[in-house]
């Protein structure tokens, strides 16, 4: 795992939009997607749940979150 993953995790986590997260850490939002989906993979979880509007994290995102 990146130290940047987990930046953008946070971010995302904080801003609950891919797009306004991806501008506060300097990225496009299929770049920063891709960072998302990465530390996804990594862990083998998914932490957001994309399917909602304003995004939400899963009960593995809440818990990451909270480490």
């Amino acid at each position: 795992m990146e130290a940047k993953w987990l930046e953008d995790f946070l971010s995302l986590a904080d801003t609950k939009s891919f797009s306004r997260a991806a501008r506060t850490r300097h990225l496009t939002q299929s770049a920063f997607s891709r960072r998302i989906a990465a530390l996804e993979s990594w862990m083998d979880a998914k932490l957001v749940d994309r399917s909602i509007n304003p995004i939400t994290l899963t009960p593995a995102g809440q818990m990451f979150r909270g480490l």
